[in-house]
């Protein structure tokens, strides 16, 4: 058996994020790319991972306006905010949202710069119809758990992997922390491979 179950992308906690128009930016670009539906017309995206940089491109290249990307990382690639501004995208590096208003659906989200001590600035409140959210990807590793399967903890990625396994199976892509497109290609193909080896 080859498990290839993807990977489940985490929400961000602050105040008033279950308001309505507040949504995963991986949902709003499945939205956008699978649907042809744009889920705002003026959108902000708060992350903590480079996946939501490229939601808030698409949207942008769709003709939404994008207010501003908030990343609460105090570093992100430097092609991410070069893209952002080739696309006219405000960016606020180390910054964080507190809060949203709104009364039957967003309006305004309040944001907040992070300081090193982990305290939060003066905050500035940006008008959008839309909050886009990404905490980074968790692998889905429940198929493999039933399998009995152990999990070990990756420090760098923050995340639970598939460990030692007691059932006949292979793991592929997201599920097993290899993230992206081209890598879950490779490592799927590698999985099936191993597979049809084994049978």
């Amino acid at each position: 058996v080859v498990l290839a179950q993807g990977a489940i992308e985490k929400p961000l906690v602050f105040a008033g994020n279950d308001r309505p128009g507040v949504m995963l930016a991986g949902a709003a670009r499945t939205y956008l790319n699978r649907y042809g539906v744009k889920v705002g017309n003026r959108v902000v995206v708060v992350t903590t991972h480079d996946s939501a940089w490229h939601a808030a491109f698409d949207l942008a290249k769709a003709g939404v306006e994008v207010a501003a990307i908030v990343d609460v990382r105090g570093t992100v690639p430097t092609q991410l905010v070069a893209a952002a501004d080739a696309l006219r995208i405000r960016t606020l590096i180390g910054w964080t949202v507190t809060g949203t208003k709104g009364r039957l659906r967003v309006s305004s989200v309040r944001v907040n710069p992070v300081t090193g001590d982990g305290k939060v600035g003066g905050a500035e409140t940006i008008a959008c119809d839309a909050l886009l959210m990404s905490g980074g990807w968790t692998p889905s590793v429940h198929l493999f758990s039933h399998t009995q399967g152990s999990l070990t903890w990756n420090e760098d990625g923050q995340m639970f992997l598939p460990g030692r396994g007691k059932e006949e199976c292979r793991l592929a892509g997201a599920g097993k922390g290899r993230f992206g497109l081209k890598s879950a290609f490779e490592d799927g193909a590698a999985a099936g491979a191993a597979a049809a080896s084994d049978a």
